[in-house]
């Protein structure tokens, strides 16, 4: 078995299961030898920001000299990202390997008619490859929800996270805030600690809150009106905040609250024997990237690529749009049926000249045409374009040098234009 074929296995496997529940991971990560019991966790959940905090977190440990892994998903431009040991992707060899010692256990629990989705297959192989590469504490982020997400499967971890909780999956989560918060706070294990991130719904808070409680965890809320803004926007922002100055490359001032969320989850570690300096702290934020996270292309035009879905992200697009005049505003928009398409595209189109339509690669796209009829009621000049390159040469041709042009959306699109922006502007980027 090669990496493709490996990958191309993974995803024979569902998407979702018909019954949430952890059993099925459970039984497959015993036959592995349980390699999570071995690992220790900074576990992170929430609706927007996940990635983000777990980027700072991950880079932070790693300038303190730890062996640190780092599990994301979605992935960007290559299915390897969702697992990295020091900031690499697992290797192709690696991955096949993986899936290989893997394959035997998977196929016989599908003889036995035990579901498995493809997100547990991922969580579990990159358990064991974080075991096999002996990391002293592993960045994980959640899939979806928490209670029931195949990353629930560890024990307590050392530092739980929850960030924003908004609206997004709500046909899996529920549809009020209390709720959604309910399921991700199932993360939240017996005796550890929680970081719940600024800025939070009072009704998700409280949620929040009494999980903490009963699960004799010490919360630590972490204020905006504690940091002192001293620069914010598109580029990236400077702070002071706990008697440090950090400097945070990640654009959008909803950065600021990742990463307080981000220092505090990394203080709390300290309690565990973690040797993490101040120093080592703003360096690692200092020093963070991730992809498609209002990710600066150029700069004259100001050219930015951001993986926006979901209304609260695009709310957090929408601050970053104010930044600009609205004439010199151009979006290119591509979104996935399932998700809140019209909030998220108002948000966005509200603040534009101009606004290109495209259609994802992804078989749950929301086609170019609906998504610009929806557009078409805030934005005076929208066009569906045939593709999501040709979205990206239009703007890009009809842009002038003192005009701002966001590509965002589904992360689906993300992965499909960073490569076309990369190639075009390679000596440009931030």
């Amino acid at each position: 078995m090669n990496c493709e074929e490996a990958i191309a296995y993974i995803h024979s496997f569902r998407r979702f299961k018909k019954i949430p529940g952890l059993a099925p991971i459970r039984e497959l990560l015993e036959v592995l030898g349980r390699p999570q019991d071995g690992l220790r966790f900074l576990h992170v959940a929430g609706t927007n920001g996940k990635g983000s905090v777990c980027a700072m977190c991950a880079s932070v440990l790693r300038e303190a000299g730890y062996r640190t892994g780092l599990f994301i998903s979605p992935y960007v431009l290559d299915f390897r990202e969702r697992m990295q040991v020091d900031g690499e992707m697992i290797g192709e060899e690696e991955l096949a390997a993986l899936i290989g010692e893997l394959r035997p256990v998977l196929e016989e629990m599908k003889e036995r008619d035990v579901s498995i989705s493809e997100f547990e297959v991922v969580t579990a192989a990159g358990l064991l490859w974080f075991a096999k590469k002996g990391c002293d504490a592993v960045c994980l982020e959640v899939g979806l929800g928490g209670r029931f997400d195949a990353t629930n499967v560890i024990e307590a971890p050392m530092v739980s996270v929850i960030t924003s909780v908004g609206y997004d999956h709500t046909e899996i989560l529920g549809d009020t805030l209390e709720q959604i918060a309910a399921e991700k706070s199932g993360i939240i294990k017996q005796g550890g600690v929680t970081v719940a991130g600024p800025g939070q719904d009072p009704g998700a808070l409280a949620v929040i809150m009494e999980r903490c409680a009963l699960q004799e965890n010490r919360l630590i809320l972490p204020g905006l009106a504690s940091a002192e803004v001293l620069e914010a926007g598109v580029f990236g922002s400077r702070i002071r905040f706990g008697g440090l100055e950090l400097e945070i490359p990640l654009g959008g001032r909803h950065q600021i609250a990742n990463c307080l969320t981000a220092v505090e989850a990394l203080r709390a570690l300290r309690t565990y024997g973690f040797a993490i300096s101040d120093k080592n702290i703003t360096e690692g934020i200092k020093i963070v990237r991730f992809p498609a996270r209002m990710e600066c292309f150029s700069r004259a035009p100001m050219v930015f690529l951001d993986g926006a879905h979901n209304p609260e992200g695009c709310r957090a697009l929408a601050t970053a749009l104010e930044e600009f005049p609205r004439e010199r505003v151009l979006v290119v928009m591509g979104m996935l049926a399932d998700k809140d398409t019209e909030r998220s595209v108002e948000l966005a189109a509200s603040h534009a000249s101009r606004f290109w339509a495209v259609t994802p690669p992804c078989p749950r796209a929301l086609e170019a045409e609906k998504l610009a009829e929806t557009a078409a009621r805030y934005c005076p000049h929208v066009r569906a374009a045939a593709s999501p390159g040709e979205g990206l040469r239009e703007a890009l041709a009809q842009a002038d040098r003192e005009d701002a042009v966001f590509f965002c959306g589904s992360l689906y699109l993300a992965a499909e234009l960073r490569p076309l922006l990369a190639k075009r502007f390679p000596a440009d980027r931030k």
